[in-house]
């Protein structure tokens, strides 16, 4: 009886070691994949959002990007825009969050391919953009090039995939 409790014991050990070792130490997809996903979190505005808050989010969102990023996105409603810089996110984001009572954004189906050096990765998915209180959304679908700058994972390059129309 002492040997089965000993050795359900260490099953447990072994167990709580693991899943420690994945919260500590997780793997590097789902790192990133976690930093796309806060980013959708933190350019999805509410009505309830006021100026401060508003400001806070455009200086949070222009801590995803690297200094030199770049933005270049097409669509039916938005035409072809191309954003260089933190600055010009800066103004888009500031505009954007200024002219808008809510925004919702998700990154639906995102898959993360790290590159081999493990200091830069891709990101591919679908995003779900809803403006107000609309049931309708737009669908895009994203390609998300990021660098690990001074530790933090920043996108250096997002833009749309052309598919078939």
């Amino acid at each position: 009886m002492k040997i089965a409790g000993r050795l359900i014991l260490v099953v447990i050990l072994a167990a709580l070691g693991f899943w420690l070792y994945t919260v500590f130490f997780p793997n590097l997809e789902k790192v990133v994949l976690k930093r796309v996903a806060s980013l959708a979190k933190t350019v999805t505005v509410t009505p309830n959002d006021g100026n401060i808050t508003r400001a806070a989010k455009v200086s949070s969102i222009i801590s995803y990007f690297s200094t030199d990023a770049e933005i270049h996105v097409e669509g039916p409603e938005i035409g072809n825009k191309s954003i260089t810089g933190r600055d010009e996110i800066r103004e888009i984001a500031a505009g954007g969050m200024a002219n808008v009572s809510s925004l919702s954004v998700q990154f639906d189906d995102a898959t993360a391919h790290i590159g081999a050096d493990k200091q830069s990765a891709e990101v591919d998915c679908t995003a779900r953009v809803s403006v107000k209180d609309s049931k309708d959304f737009g669908i895009q679908e994203l390609h998300i090039q990021l660098k690990k700058i001074d530790g933090d994972w920043l996108i250096t390059k997002v833009e749309t995939v052309k598919t078939l129309q």
